[in-house]
């Protein structure tokens, strides 16, 4: 998604600089807990194990598998991160 068309980041962060107490995650900042999510996401490519079982549970095989491409979900109100997969 294009930055330009992604709400949240239209939204100024609420934090003030230098004080702890009134900055992120201590308070409630839409932008920074955007960003963090955004900033969540994997920009290279990664090896996770997939691991097959039979209809018994029995472990038939496990190899590794590199993801170079993942589908994100967003939220519908800000368009923030809400979770991202990949295919098996």
């Amino acid at each position: 998604m294009d930055n330009d068309k992604i709400r949240w980041k239209k939204i100024k962060c609420c934090c003030i600089k230098g004080d702890v107490e009134h900055s992120f995650p201590l308070i409630e900042c839409t932008h920074c807990s955007c960003q963090q999510k955004e900033d969540s996401l994997p920009r290279n490519t990664f090896i996770v194990k997939v691991i097959k079982h039979d209809d018994k549970g029995k472990l038939v095989e496990t190899k590794d598998k590199e993801i170079k491409e993942i589908k994100i979900c967003r939220g519908e109100k800000l368009n923030e991160i809400i979770g991202w997969g990949w295919n098996q």
